[in-house]
């Protein structure tokens, strides 16, 4: 089982949230433990009063579980005004459309609701949709091989000749045969249904399988399958061998692009711009200051383009006079404006939001680089800070600031102090724990590691706002570095020959550091 991520995948809940407990904690205890919980269909229903002990954490669930948005607009209220956020402990609502990758590298693409003309009541997607997440799957990854997991509300139409449905989509089925998913899975038909592997036929080369599973209901009188096992290695690791190797109930696919094309765009289809987007694709509310509440409109959240980023090592606006060293997967920079003239950023090379969102092997690779500025630090007696902030930004950045040892008296103290004076809590993780353990991928945080190895943590509650200058806030009050005049990074700049100049300093004293290959 070594490399694989451990799924389960339940189909529609329906407000039965005491069996969904149960169900779960039977099931992880027995077969688990799993890494993660995914939900399809309705997971609220028409009584959802159960749902109180899982909010409050009276039932707690014992992993992390996410789950696809309204697909009746009654429902609609159930869910938080933000996408991409966590309704309670383990409990997370991916939004509308987007992908989300885990710790282990598998990455699951979504599409919830129901196709329609998206008329802002917030249980409907477009074809404008769709193209999106196309485009956010395909075109931010030049090495393309699919998706490990695609969720959607309703099944793919021409997924079965011998299923009857009520809620399928010729949405799904384009998006099905775009994206190429291992594994397709959807709810809404309160019926269990799992085809033959099919083969993709797309216009890649790369043609992958795609097992469809069609979950049943939760508690239904059938007993029919309504939480299924997956065990996955995340398509990026795989070799083309092993995606193209055959099974034999391998069928031939049930989608004909062109004939889909024709059905979807309607032979209106005008040709794609050419752009490059990151995975977040979920929206944000706009504020509709004469209604409130659940009936706002939405605005498309902006995609990030990654030719533009000041920090994807291939993109023209990267700094490069500024790169210290470069690894495989990461590599380090002088932070500019910072806050003593060794401090310096770690980053990866390409383009991701977090240190949650990264595969294991560029986690491992920036823990050698840490260790590696440790020692750097070290020459001159001095320690380092590690902080990073996944929050208002969109390429991860942990920065690296040098004390004297004098200044890291009671910095622990220090930082809950100021973290309870910005009205927000931080937590010290356990020293047998991941931060991918207490934190998903979707929520936003802030975390510091300091000299000692201890490391604490906040999760970023939004609507509350976090101080964006909080870790120099900590770092150059008196008690630290007494340096006040340094907290605004844009008020300590240089002139690029004086970056150069310190840069090439730094490359030279580094060197004997330095573990890159």
């Amino acid at each position: 089982m070594a490399g694989k991520t451990k799924i389960l995948i339940c189909g529609d809940v329906e407000g039965q949230f005491n069996l969904f407990h149960k169900r779960i904690v039977s099931i992880n205890s027995k077969s688990g433990p799993f890494d993660l919980l995914l939900c399809v269909g309705n997971f609220f229903g028409i009584n959802n009063k159960e749902f109180e002990a899982i909010l409050t954490g009276e039932k707690k669930l014992p992993l992390p579980t996410y789950i696809l948005g309204p697909n009746k607009e009654e429902h609609c209220e159930c869910y938080p005004d933000e996408e991409d956020a966590e309704i309670c402990e383990n409990l997370f609502y991916l939004g509308k459309r987007g992908v989300y990758m885990s710790s282990s590298g598998v990455r699951i693409a979504y599409l919830s609701g129901l196709s329609g003309e998206g008329d802002g009541n917030g249980y409907k997607h477009t074809i404008e949709d769709v193209k999106t997440l196309k485009d956010v799957c395909i075109r931010s990854n030049v090495n393309y091989k699919g998706v490990d997991v695609l969720l959607t509300s309703q099944w793919p139409t021409g997924i079965s000749s011998d299923k009857k449905t009520e809620f399928s989509s010729d949405l799904s089925a384009w998006l099905c045969a775009q994206l190429k998913p291992r594994y397709h899975v959807s709810g809404l038909e309160g019926t269990f249904y799992e085809r033959p592997p099919f083969r993709s036929n797309g216009d890649s080369d790369l043609q992958v399988v795609t097992r469809f599973l069609g979950l049943a209901r939760l508690g239904n009188p059938k007993k029919e399958k309504c939480i299924y096992a997956l065990s996955v290695t995340p398509v990026d690791k795989m070799k083309p061998s092993e995606l193209l190797q055959r099974t034999t109930d391998e069928t031939d696919s049930p989608f004909n692009l062109i004939e889909l094309d024709a059905k979807v765009f309607k032979n209106k289809r005008k040709p794609d711009k050419s752009q490059q987007y990151f995975f977040d694709m979920s929206e944000e509310s706009q504020d509709n200051r004469g209604g409130g509440g659940r009936g706002r409109q939405k605005r498309q959240k902006p995609v990030f383009d990654q030719t533009k980023c000041w920090f994807c090592l291939a993109s023209p606006s990267v700094e490069k006079h500024l790169v210290v060293t470069v690894a495989n997967s990461v590599y380090l920079a002088l932070a500019k404006g910072g806050l003593v003239d060794e401090h310096l950023l770690i980053c990866p090379i390409e383009h991701h939001q977090s240190v949650i969102s990264l595969t294991r092997d560029v986690v491992d690779e920036i823990a050698k680089l840490k260790d590696a500025v440790r020692s750097f630090y070290k020459r001159e007696n001095k320690v380092a800070v590690f902080f990073e902030r996944n929050y208002k930004t969109s390429h991860m950045q942990i920065q690296a600031v040098p004390l004297p040892k004098a200044a890291t008296k009671e910095l622990k103290d220090i930082f809950m102090a100021e973290a309870e004076g910005h009205d927000f809590e931080m937590c010290e993780l356990e020293s047998h724990a991941r931060l991918d353990q207490v934190i998903a991928g979707n929520v936003p945080y802030f975390t510091v590691d300091l000299p000692t190895g201890e490391v604490l943590y906040a999760k970023i509650q939004p609507k509350k706002g976090f101080p964006i200058n909080f870790a120099r806030e900590v770092l150059a009050s008196g008690p630290v570095l007494d340096m006040p005049d340094r907290l605004e990074w844009k008020d300590c700049g240089m002139s690029r020959e004086d970056e150069e100049m310190l840069v090439q300093r730094i490359r030279t004293d580094f060197e004997p550091f330095d573990l890159t290959d």
